[in-house]
Formats: structure tokens, sequence, C-alpha cells
């Protein structure tokens, strides 16, 4: 009895030894499986990316398998290879990524490449390929994916090009041109313009009349001036003719007008080409918006950075190809219909005599410093019953320009001597601009403002800050006289007719005299 429990204890034992080892022995065999299964994965041979060219051939045995090869590029190798039956050849199309094993059969497709080279769009050739070009210049032919077959893709719109140089695989969007185009209309009109009475008819008979009265200009066989050429001093009212133009422009044709704004400096680049691609896309714009039937105005300021006279050394001869490329955008065979140019420079003599000849801009309009009768006409735009002014406010006016007017010791700016070795008087009348007229009513108005504050009471504009506004404005002249250099700022403010070799600024023995 007592043996026969004692067997059955020792089978119990044996049965639950034999269950623990049969449950280490199932974890052994999955983790020999595991790491069996790890072992083939890091043995299975890399797959090579490669771009399809083309199917060379592709057709079916007796047994229905698929018999195919492609024409494949990896890296800088042209190459032949098999498709595995399991691919379906058919879908394989010029530029897609392909993927090959050890033994260079193709044995899949892959996600396109998302990087690349971004090239600019030449010309597009009659069977669909491109002739694109880097920053330097350099040109390469290159064809286009399945997925680009059907777009329509226009010279100088930008494409990516795969790593190896022959495929486009996409277009990008175009580069935002909200800079050139203005997106407000400004809010200044010719009315609020002052003493440039003359100079605001010659451009109203220029740019208003041929868009107003296009039915009369053809009874006549008269075409609209190309281009116009507003030139002069700075400060003195060439952009706020050209503002006023945009606004004038957006009441003309039930307000169609477009009016395209850029700075000459804007379109300049280091890299070769890309200044000459700037001006086609500009004007690329305006055909754009003057094919759908809207009068555009293109207006380039600081004309003089942009189209300076070609073999003058200055800016690495970059005017040599810049030059040519605007002439040929404004004459050139695609014609500039509905489209006039207006442009600004302080410095027309550094303008290359080819942009300013007639038939490319006709109009040279010179804006020049205000007399004395034209700075009364700016300070009554700015001094207006609307501010807090003394009873005498009308004579403000007059104090203003009699005192800037002055040709007194007192308002003696410097001594300029020419190439003669003549010397002579620089006043502040010489220099007065627009700009100038304004600023002295605004340090006026500054310090009404201040005083305001003081009394705490509205303070009127009177003789007193008028006067004080002047004196100001001479002191600040010729604080900035002391640093320039003569010849370059004379040539720059059409002083002295560019005749000006030395400038010595007045001290205060001079003008308390």
């Amino acid at each position: 009895m007592d043996d026969s429990r004692t067997l059955a204890e020792e089978n119990d034992q044996l049965r639950s030894r034999n269950h623990a080892l049969a449950k280490a022995l199932t974890r052994a065999t999955e983790e020999l499986a595991k790491a069996k299964g790890q072992l083939e994965r890091f043995t299975v041979p890399p797959l090579t990316f490669a771009t399809m060219l083309r199917l060379d051939r592709c057709t079916t045995d007796d047994h229905g398998v698929q018999q195919a090869r492609a024409e494949v590029v990896s890296g800088n190798r042209r190459i032949l290879v098999a498709v595995d039956p399991r691919v379906q050849a058919s879908r394989l199309a010029p530029g897609m990524t392909v993927t090959l094993n050890e033994n260079l059969v193709l044995v899949g497709t892959a996600e396109g490449e998302r990087h690349g080279v971004v090239r600019t769009v030449d010309d597009v050739l009659d069977d669909g390929r491109l002739l694109v070009r880097d920053t330097t210049g350099t040109q390469q032919l290159v064809d286009r994916t399945r997925d680009l077959r059907t777009a329509r893709i226009r010279v100088t719109d930008r494409v990516l090009v795969d790593a190896g140089g022959r495929f486009a695989l996409q277009t990008l969007p175009v580069q935002d041109d909200k800079d050139l185009l203005l997106e407000e209309t400004p809010d200044i009109s010719f009315a609020d313009i002052g003493g440039l009475d003359a100079q605001i008819d010659a451009i109203r008979d220029a740019v208003q009349l041929p868009f107003t009265h296009r039915a009369l200009y053809a009874r006549y066989d008269l075409a609209a001036p190309k281009g116009i050429l507003l030139y002069g001093p700075p400060g003195n009212g060439k952009t706020l003719i050209a503002k006023a133009v945009a606004h004038a422009l957006a009441q003309w044709d039930g307000g169609r007008g477009v009016f395209l704004s850029v700075k000459g400096p804007e379109l300049l680049n280091k890299y070769v080409g890309e200044s000459e691609r700037l001006i086609r896309r500009l004007f690329a714009r305006a055909r754009e918006r003057a094919g759908e039937g809207h009068p555009v105005i293109v207006f380039i300021d600081e004309m003089d950075s942009l189209l300076r006279t070609r073999g003058s050394g200055i800016s690495s001869d970059v005017e040599t190809t810049i030059v040519p490329q605007f002439l040929a955008e404004l004459d050139g065979m695609e014609r500039l219909d509905n489209v006039m140019v207006i442009g600004a420079s302080n410095r027309v003599d550094m303008i290359d005599p080819a942009v300013l000849r007639p038939g490319r801009l006709d109009m040279l309009v010179h804006v020049a410093r205000p007399d004395a009768g034209a700075a009364r006409a700016i300070a009554s735009r700015y001094l207006t019953d609307r501010l807090p002014l003394t009873p005498d406010a009308a004579t403000l006016v007059d104090a203003l320009v009699d005192d800037a007017y002055a040709r007194e010791p007192r308002r003696l700016l410097a001594r300029m001597r020419d190439e003669d070795d003549t010397w002579s008087p620089l006043y502040l009348a010489d220099v007065m601009s627009g700009a100038m007229v304004r600023n002295i009513v605004d340090r006026a108005k500054t310090q009404a403002v201040k005083a305001s504050i003081d009394h705490g009471d509205d303070v009127c504009v009177d003789r007193g800050f008028i006067t004080g506004a002047v004196e100001a404005e001479c002191r600040s002249m010729r604080d900035t006289l002391a640093d320039v250099d003569a010849g370059q700022w004379a040539r720059i403010n059409g002083i002295g007719n560019g005749r000006m070799r030395h400038l010595r600024v007045a001290e205060r023995k001079d003008w308390e005299a």
C-alpha cells in the first residue's frame, strides 16, 4: 500500500517535470524560429533603386508567363534588365522609380522622388521635352514623366528634375508675384499733388487718353506710347505721380486697370541669368493681364540701377545682358499691346541710350525741383483748415516759402567749387524738394503736438513753429552735407550741372554774418 502511494507521487512529480520540460522546449523552439527569421531578414540582399527609361520588350510565352525587359538607369549606368513576371510590365512608365534585386532583375516599383534640383524652363520642344537651365545658365535637355505628359508647361516655369538630370518630375508653384502687383490701389490722386501741373498734364495725355479714347486713337492711326520716364532729383514727386496713375487706372475702363510696380534693385540677382528671368516674368505677367482685356501699367522705380549704360564697367557689366533682355521684352517679336511702361530715375544720364530712344520710352518728363510758386502749392496741401491754425493761417504758407527760399546768410548751406575752380554759394532754396516742404510742415506740426501735451489743450500752428521748422531743416541739411561725396551728391541731386568737385559746409560765422 505504501509502495503504491510512493509510486503515484513519483509519477505525479515526473508528469509535472515533463510538462515543464515541454513548455521549455516550446519556448526554445519559438525563440529559435524568431532568431532564424531575424537572421533571414538580415541576410536578404539589398534592393537597388533605379529610374525607368523605357520598356524594351514585353511578350507572353506558351505557358502564359510574362517575358519582359526594361531599360533603366541606376546611378550613371544605363542597363537593360529582366522584369520579374510578378510585376505588370505594361504599367511601367518612363521616370518611375523601380527596384532591382541582387541579380539586377526589376522586382517592384517604389514611391517617386520628392527631392531633386530645381530648374527653369527655357524652351518646350515640339516632342514635349524640356530645355532647362540652372542658376549658372547651363542648359540641359530633360524628358517628362507620365504625370507631366499632358501638363501645360511654359517658358520661365520651374520644374523639379531627378538627381540623374533626365526627367522633370513635377512642376513647382509659380513664384509669388504679389510683390509686383499692388494689392491695394493707392489713395493718392492727381488732385493731391501740388506744384506739378505741367507734368501731370503730360502724364494724362500719354497714359489716360490712349485707354479712355481707343476709338479716336484708332481713327487717327495713333499708337499709345510704349513707355514714359519720369526723371529728376529725388523727393520731387516721381513716385507720387506713379501712385496717382495707379489710382486713376482704377477708375478707367470700369476699374479693370492693372498696376504692376517693382523697384529696379529687386530685379537684380547675383546668379547669372536670374535677373533676365525676373524681367521675363514681369512682362509675362503684364501680357497675361493685358490678354484678359485689362489696361496694364508697369512701373519700374530706380530704373537707373537696372538699365545702366552698357560698357560702363559698373556692376561687373551685368547690364550687357539685362538691357538687351528688357529691350527684347519691350519691342521684341511678342507684341506688348495694352501695356505701358513707366520708369522713374534720379540719374537719367546713367540709363542706356537705347532704352530712351523714341519707340521705347517715348516720353521723358522732367520732374524738377519746385520753385517758390510750386512750393506754395505743395505746402497748401498740408497746411489746411482741418488743422488747428492761428487766425493768420493764410499767411503761414507764405511764411514757410519766403523763409525757405530766402537767399540770405542764415539759409546758406555750403560753398561749392566747380571744375573751373570757381566758388559759388549753395542755399537751402537750391536743394528744396516737395519732400522737404512736407517735412518742414511735419516738423512744425510735431512742435505743436508737443506744446499741446505740455499745455493740456490744442496749440495752434503759428509762424513761430514754421520758422523753427525751416531752421531745423536747414541745420539737418548742413549736417548731411558734411559727410557726402561732393561730385556724386551733386550728380544725383542735379546740382551744378555735374561740374561740382568740392563742397565746403557753411560754418556758424557764415550764416550769422
